[in-house]
């Protein structure tokens, strides 16, 4: 991938693992820089305590945070290989309470992050946190490496795009173009397009145009809504085409709307076995 400068943040040794090795792998295959970012947390606790033990907790709950980042460190230095020169192992300690801010300033000086998925064993509710800052905060897009997975740095050859013709569609197909112009095949995917769409006429036609431009070797599927959630419906096609990756715009709806009803990102973000190239 034409990507040079990676960004991967690391929180938990084995909840991170796969991200951390996919996103080592891609570097190397496309000779990038790697910044891997291992941060503790500090609490900044702000409940009631006893007169004069608030100076003793904080410098306690600092230090501990101190620690793992440095543990963490420990670990991925570790980890990978010593000889890979464009690497920097940073350790840095994040406040509780500014954790979206200062996350999203560290991953943000790179061309793309590399995240584990949030959701399923190993993992709570700082990983949520963790790729919703990547997200929203960074400007980048967001690699999402599925519970299991370690990328081998070699291109996707398949690869789903999910097309509803909104600004986070555009913004996820402008910043995969490096993975779109190495695919064998470029799947433009639309899930019952509008009736009354621009583009009722020729759905997909202009992004696929778009696309060709680019040398990208792209062609459209109209897929009707068969299962209740339109995930099942992308996945359902990824499974049927030996999808490698999927190309989707993050969060078309509110983050509170999507964690309390549902929705496309949520539900791949939580269910998917493939590869998430997402952007907001």
């Amino acid at each position: 991938m034409a990507y040079k400068t990676i960004s991967v943040v690391v929180t938990d040794q084995e909840a991170d693992h796969d991200a951390l090795m996919s996103a080592f792998n891609l570097a190397v295959a496309g000779g990038a820089h790697i910044d891997v970012h291992c941060i503790g947390i500090d609490p900044a606790r702000f409940e009631a305590v006893p007169i004069g033990s608030a100076a003793s907790l904080a410098v306690n709950a600092l230090e501990d945070a101190r620690q793992s980042a440095e543990e963490l460190a420990a670990w991925v230095t570790a980890l990978l290989p010593k000889d890979y020169g464009p690497l920097a192992i940073i350790p840095s300690v994040v406040p509780q309470m500014g954790i979206e801010a200062m996350v999203a300033r560290l991953a943000g000086y790179c061309d793309i992050v590399v995240a584990a998925k949030p959701y399923g064993p190993q993992k709570n509710p700082l990983h949520v946190t963790v790729l919703e800052a990547e997200l929203f905060g960074s400007g980048a897009p967001v690699l999402v490496i599925p519970q299991g997975e370690v990328l081998s740095g070699e291109p996707f050859r398949q690869v789903l795009v999910a097309w509803n013709e909104s600004s986070e569609s555009f913004a996820a197909i402008r910043a995969a173009l490096p993975v779109l112009k190495q695919a064998h095949r470029v799947h433009i995917v639309m899930v019952d397009p509008p009736a009354h769409s621009p583009e009722r006429s020729d759905p997909g036609g202009a992004i696929c145009l778009m696309l060709a431009r680019h040398g990208v070797k792209a062609e459209v599927s109209i897929l009707a809504r068969t299962m209740p959630r339109i995930s099942e419906v992308l996945t359902r096609f990824a499974i049927d085409h030996a999808i490698d990756a999927i190309v989707m715009g993050a969060y078309g709806h509110s983050r509170f709307r999507e964690s309390i009803l549902g929705g496309a990102t949520r539900d791949l973000l939580e269910h998917t076995k493939i590869p998430l190239i997402m952007a907001h």
